[in-house]
């Protein structure tokens, strides 16, 4: 089992984006290490399999994340549109002889191991697994090498970062006739008022939510 988060470099101005005010763009940056921080240690509890990073950036901007994740393979992204990088991703993997490979976004720090181990387990039965988000795309793609290449098509005519992407995915893939599993539905931290759920739902060890608690943005939870 291979599990691939999906993220890009920290620079400031260039991601979370939304979440400036009520943070400065350099504190957005350091929340978006902050939320990889999380997911990765939300993919090591779930005891899921061999993590592997995969960075949109060029070679140059991977050294951080090699500083930061010692031990974890750590390559860049290919180029495209998202789901020309998923795509990509698949492949290589399944080339590279994996046999269920998972991908995960970095944007939900929240998000559950116990989540992350149901799509693992129905990738046993199901050609495809999605985790859907809140916003309409999703959180979680999985894929088990014998529905390859076939379920690249839920990489292709799809309409990215708009609330028809998981729509147009099951579309896609039930069109095949390959079988879909979703798992229950999870929520990206983007905007303002997503922080008051981060608060909520996040572990004591969150290192987004002691960001955010640590810089005065919301005051601990009671």
């Amino acid at each position: 089992m291979r599990i691939l988060v999906f993220t890009k470099p920290a620079l400031p101005g260039h991601v979370k984006t939304r979440l400036v005010p009520p943070l400065t763009e350099v504190q957005a940056a350091e929340f978006h290490l902050a939320s990889l921080d999380d997911v990765i240690a939300a993919v090591a509890s779930a005891a899921a399999g061999e993590l592997r990073l995969r960075v949109a950036g060029q070679d140059s901007e991977l050294d951080e994340f090699r500083q930061r994740y010692p031990g974890v393979r750590i390559e860049a992204q290919s180029y495209g549109n998202l789901g020309d990088r998923l795509a990509a991703a698949f492949e290589e993997e399944f080339a590279g002889g994996g046999q269920c490979v998972v991908i995960i976004g970095s944007d939900h720090p929240t998000l559950p191991p116990e989540h992350i181990a149901r799509g693992l387990d129905h990738l046993g039965s199901s050609d495809i697994v999605l985790g859907p988000s809140s916003d309409g795309g999703y959180y979680l793609v999985g894929i088990r090498h014998a529905a390859w290449p076939e379920a690249r098509a839920v990489f292709q005519e799809i309409p990215w970062s708009t609330p028809q992407v998981l729509e147009a995915s099951l579309e896609q893939a039930l069109a095949l006739g390959l079988s879909v599993t979703l798992l229950p539905e999870w929520y990206d931290v983007d905007r303002a008022e997503d922080l008051e759920r981060l608060r909520a739902d996040a572990s004591d060890d969150s290192a987004a939510a002691r960001l955010i608690i640590d810089w005065g943005i919301l005051s601990p939870p009671p």
